[in-house]
């Protein structure tokens, strides 16, 4: 795998109530990308050192069933307004029968981050240890101090899409953060857990996420035979190709459509993506703040496929 070929920024990363220019050293708040880099990576480590096995069941859910997204819990619930994650997730989180279609689901991750607690002890000290260590990353955390927030992109002003999310559901909360989030986790449920809770609460540069995603190829990170594994479909027929913890390229698809049948990768809501590529040798990063300052409806899946088509070039 070649080093980084091409690289730049465009725009801001914060417009306002300040204007800071957006360059290739910002950090962005990476959303759901943090579910394959950083919980998937750690639950397969764990697997490849025979703390777990893919068949075994957590919460009576098969670990394959939650990577895969075939767990039938449901897409989101405001674990933060529910008390208990654990206990909200057992008694309200069941949408459909286990293995029978693909819901893409926060809930899934926020299981295999109370897995990977109960295996390394620690979440982010195992992210840190076992991933951002091994890769000497220097611009890739968890729970970013205050002096790493100028070089932070913001996010959202207050959290105004979760109040929509969670008024839509009749659910009532008294504690949405006000003002505009800037240098912690944009999702609810991470910030809730202390700033990450397995889906999302990563920060880093394209530079990073990168190296991370090339530890996967390298076998830095995963072995190959796990490696191999992870990559291939487990959903054929169902509505999504899903990978352990990877999304899958789908002929069609707005964003992957340039892409091979196997390139795989992931998306965040903060506008962020990791696609890897192997039959071309291609890492393709596109880290943005679409959610700055109004979380809006933004055609994000047409600008990924016309990135990706110029990366291709």
């Amino acid at each position: 795998m070649r080093g980084i070929e091409e690289q730049g920024a465009l725009g801001s990363a914060v417009a306002v109530p300040l204007r800071l220019p957006a360059t290739p050293s910002t950090l962005y708040d990476c959303a759901s990308i943090t579910k394959p880099l950083i919980t998937g990576t750690l639950i397969m480590q764990a697997v490849a050192e025979g703390k777990v096995r893919l068949d075994d069941a957590f919460e009576g859910i098969p670990l394959r069933q939650l990577l895969t997204h075939t767990s039938g819990l449901k897409a989101w619930l405001p674990l933060y307004a529910m008390g208990d994650s654990l206990t909200a997730i057992r008694e309200h989180g069941r949408e459909s029968e286990p293995g029978t279609r693909v819901i893409y689901s926060d809930l899934n991750f926020v299981l295999l981050y109370l897995l990977a607690e109960r295996v390394f002890g620690d979440y982010v000290r195992a992210a840190e240890e076992r991933i951002f260590q091994r890769l000497a990353l220097r611009d890739t955390l968890f729970r970013p101090g205050p002096q790493w927030k100028p070089r932070i992109a913001a996010t959202e002003w207050s959290q105004r899409w979760e109040m929509t999310m969670c008024a839509d559901r009749n659910v009532e909360f008294s504690g949405f953060r006000r003002g505009l989030i800037w240098g912690e986790t944009h999702d609810g449920n991470s910030h809730h857990h202390g700033g990450t809770a397995g889906n999302a609460g990563l920060f880093s540069t394209a530079a990073d996420v990168l190296h991370i995603a090339r530890g996967w190829l390298d076998g830095t990170l995963v072995p190959r035979g796990l490696f191999e594994e992870a990559t291939r479909n487990y959903t054929a027929g169902m509505e999504e190709n899903r990978g352990l913890g990877w999304q899958l390229s789908a002929r069609g698809h707005a964003a992957t459509g340039v892409l091979s049948e196997r390139a795989f990768g992931h998306t965040g809501f903060t506008g962020t993506s990791v696609w890897i590529e192997p039959e071309r040798d291609r890492i393709m990063v596109l880290l943005t703040n679409r959610v700055h300052p109004c979380a809006t409806s933004v055609a994000m899946q047409r600008i990924r496929g016309e990135f990706h088509r110029l990366a291709l070039m």
